[in-house]
């Protein structure tokens, strides 16, 4: 379950480990020390007990706390969280996205998606090849929230073109990486003309089954877009006075 809602009415519980969870990954409390009760929690949080049990169980299931018999909930190192989810690496970015985390995430992709790209080369089918074609055309609107959301499908088919169940459930966490890298990459209003052709080269790879220039198409993009998210944190920072 993702602290999260994706659609309706958000759930008490959600609310209250969205707010828990950010102040976990903040610091707030050291690893090993013991949070707050459940009773003085829900207080805080205006929602009631089992509601912010049902919070604390889900930070649980991420790994950023520990419930204890008799001493109450721990907070656990930060080796310990489950860095790939959706929630987590949010959580870290609300802090401020530093240029470690940019490199880190960018290393991640670069291990999964450029053979998942020579993978879905040699098994994608006509249907996710116009569905990827499709989000080229749709990357180039003026629109950056429609770009960006064209983007996003386009590797997550990737992605699922591979066939590959395992391989598919890393979506969620390159999901988040990209959103984070956006927040700095795509900051401003400045065109990005190249993201059109470089995408459009993974497509029409796969499209030929050329598991080879997929890769290498793949490892071209990602290379330029570690470059604009780190200009972009670049040109987000305040000017030295």
């Amino acid at each position: 379950m993702n602290a999260r809602t994706r659609a309706g009415s958000i759930k008490p519980h959600s609310v209250a480990a969205n707010s828990l969870g950010q102040r976990v990954v903040a610091g707030e409390w050291a690893a090993g020390t013991t949070i707050p009760t459940e009773a003085v929690l829900s207080k805080e949080f205006h929602v009631s007990r089992p509601s912010m049990r049902e919070a604390i169980k889900l930070l649980c299931g991420k790994g950023l706390l520990t419930a204890v018999p008799r001493i109450g909930t721990i907070v656990r190192p930060e080796q310990d969280w489950n860095r790939l989810d959706p929630d987590v690496l949010a959580w870290q970015a609300k802090g401020g996205v530093s240029e470690r985390m940019i490199h880190d995430l960018f290393e991640l992709r670069n291990i999964v998606e450029p053979e998942a790209a020579a993978l879905a080369a040699t098994r994608a089918d006509a249907a996710a090849i116009e569905q990827m074609r499709a989000d080229v055309t749709q990357l180039g609107l003026s629109d950056k929230a429609a770009s960006i959301a064209a983007d996003i499908r386009f590797h997550r088919m990737l992605l699922e073109a591979t066939a590959n169940p395992f391989l598919a459930s890393f979506f969620p966490a390159i999901e988040a990486c990209m959103s984070m890298s956006f927040t700095v990459s795509r900051a401003d209003a400045l065109p990005h003309e190249h993201i059109v052709p470089l995408h459009s080269a993974i497509a029409e790879a796969i499209a030929n089954h050329d598991a080879n220039q997929a890769r290498l198409a793949m490892q071209n993009l990602l290379e330029r877009s570690l470059r604009d998210a780190l200009s972009g944190l670049l040109l987000a920072q305040p000017p030295a006075t």
